[in-house]
């Protein structure tokens, strides 16, 4: 389509390139609470795959998972060495400590920078962590990451290309009340009424659900999708240990099936899928599927069922919900450029 423009418009220049959201042109109409996203648990927590010194939840660091197209961390925030540090560890920093709060915000404002198009969220995790809330607000200010965050959270969220265009492409939720409070701008903003956070993690054999079922005002479904273990480590016995296992499974097919199942279960859509070794498996695809997005081997025949006798190749029966505003906006760009190619030619 481009390549067309330039052809028409080779002296003008009008015609630019198409506006990419998190990834896709597709979702810059979307608002923020209606796209569907890949997030991972203690984002921090890495560990090496093929020879693992201590547990994890991760094989990849931040920055890595930000090009992947991971938009949601997990931060389990605790006191550091000292009140005014901030540490990310899990289960806790005898098991695996991840730094400080401050050199992980360090890296996702420097992504930001690099990344203008791109709307990033972070949940600061810990219901009664030890954290002081006035340490965790300056870890966000000492490394620029504030200048990015949303201030406060609004009536009713806006479009993915607004906040961009708004510069405020960091969302910041708090599950930690005191945490929430403390940040007198306002950019941390409270798990209570507005993070809708299901039942989970589950153990191996469990079957996924998709409680509770007493929302009231949250307008974002966060779904724990992750399979934890009860292990000892270091002589101490934890219940919520990473399980490394049968991840073509976890992040596959059951990866997709719960999140239809709570999408059918609850009455707003769902956000974030909140996922251990989020590269393992195929996240991809039933992510894409679940924000109407084309995905490879995506067909029109994969929308008929085998008795339904129609032609799947005819103009109007495609039933992808991706199809018409594709073609709509490949018209409405070719005929853009046809008019300025005659006001410019009636011009001369």
């Amino acid at each position: 389509m481009l390549a067309l423009c330039l052809v028409l418009q080779m002296s003008a220049g009008v015609c630019a390139a198409a506006k990419v959201c998190n990834q896709h042109e597709e979702l810059c109409s979307r608002a923020y609470n209606d796209v569907t996203s890949i997030s991972t648990h203690a984002s921090f927590a890495v560990t090496n795959q093929t020879k693992p010194t201590k547990p994890g939840t991760q094989f990849k660091g931040i920055n890595d998972q930000l090009n992947d197209g991971v938009r949601g961390l997990h931060f389990n925030i605790m006191q550091g060495s000292s009140a005014s540090e901030v540490s990310l560890c899990y289960p806790d920093c005898t098991v695996n400590n991840g730094g400080t709060l401050l050199d992980s915000l360090k890296v996702v404002k420097a992504w930001l920078d690099a990344n203008k198009n791109d709307v990033v969220t972070i949940f600061l995790e810990g219901v009664e962590t030890n954290a002081s809330p006035a340490a965790v607000v300056k870890a966000f200010t000492d490394s620029g990451a504030d200048k990015y965050a949303l201030m406060g959270k609004p009536e009713s969220w806006s479009t993915l290309e607004t906040m961009i265009d708004d510069g405020t492409t960091l969302v910041v939720f708090a599950e930690d009340p005191n945490i929430a409070a403390a940040n007198s701008k306002g950019y941390f903003i409270s798990y209570k009424g507005t993070v809708l956070k299901l039942e989970g993690p589950f153990k191996y054999g469990e079957e996924w659900t998709c409680g509770p079922w007493d929302r009231s005002t949250e307008s974002i479904m966060l779904i724990p999708h992750y399979i934890v273990q009860t292990t000892t480590y270091g002589g101490a016995t934890y219940d919520n240990m990473p399980y490394p296992f049968n991840l073509g499974t976890t992040n596959g097919y059951q990866y997709e099936f719960h999140a239809v199942s709570c999408r059918g279960g609850q009455s707003i859509w769902v956000n974030f899928m909140k996922v251990d070794f989020y590269d393992q498996g195929d996240l991809k695809t039933p992510t894409l599927k679940m924000n109407a997005l084309p995905y490879e081997g995506d067909n029109k025949k994969n929308f008929y069922p085998e008795f339904f006798d129609a032609d799947p190749d005819a103009p109007i029966a495609s039933a992808s919900t991706h199809a018409v505003p594709l073609s709509t906006s490949w018209h409405v760009a070719l005929g853009a450029c046809l008019l300025l190619s005659l006001f410019n030619a009636l011009r001369i």
